[in-house]
């Protein structure tokens, strides 16, 4: 099934983390560096377990070791010296460049705080490929709450019926069907570690896709006649 076979396909929004770049081990080793500061040692599974897709209120309390803020700082720090290490996902710029060489307006929407996200997509040379970014820290609700996609959809001018929200996870998927668009799944093998695949596949996106290359056929995009 393709989609835009006989659709009006104007808008492909993407999720950052685990979507673009293969950084869930990167934010892993930043909640590391940040537990260090609290004088905290987990393991990585606690740290998946009781840290991730989590809102900092909600982990600060279960941790007990400081505020909401002091840990989203010092994640953030972490974030900084982590993401040194950071690159994309094999195809991931070319699907990107596909896009807005078929017209169509693309935009990243994560929960990343801007000062990471600038810095990191200037390294990975995909800074002037999105027509529009929204970050973490520039919504009051985060997704699965539809609001940064709903207001990625205002910034382009665009109906939530003629965009597909593309992610990793629940809330990616979440949010986009919440704001009415359709919604594609990225769901490779190795992120089993960090996402319970049952309850991805419960979202029931629209899509799933194993490897970056598909979404040149699930989003209907004609031959490149090169690939930069």
């Amino acid at each position: 099934m393709l989609l835009a076979k006989g659709c009006d396909l104007r808008a492909v929004l993407f999720d950052f983390d685990g979507t673009l770049t293969p950084s869930l081990p990167l934010w892993l080793e930043a909640y590391h560096i940040a537990l260090r500061t609290f004088s905290m040692t987990l393991t990585d599974e606690e740290v998946l377990r009781r840290c991730f897709f989590r809102d900092w209120a909600d982990v600060a309390t279960d941790l007990g070791v400081c505020t909401a803020m002091e840990l989203e700082v010092e994640v953030d720090r972490g974030l900084q010296q982590s993401f040194a290490a950071a690159e994309l996902f094999p195809l991931a710029r070319d699907v990107i460049e596909h896009c807005r060489e078929q017209g169509l307006l693309t935009a990243l929407v994560t929960s990343s705080p801007r000062r990471l996200i600038e810095t990191v997509a200037v390294k990975l040379d995909v800074h002037h490929l999105f027509d529009f970014v929204l970050c973490g820290g520039e919504v009051t609700n985060y997704k699965p709450h539809p609001e940064p996609v709903l207001r990625t959809l205002q910034a382009l001018e665009c109906a939530p019926q003629a965009a597909i929200m593309i992610g990793d996870s629940a809330a990616d998927v979440l949010a986009g069907k919440a704001a009415g668009t359709r919604t594609a799944l990225f769901m490779p093998d190795d992120h089993g570690r960090f996402h319970d695949s049952e309850r991805l596949r419960a979202t029931k996106p629209d899509f799933i896709f194993k490897d970056h290359g598909e979404l040149r056929g699930l989003l209907g995009l004609s031959t490149r006649t090169s690939v930069s």
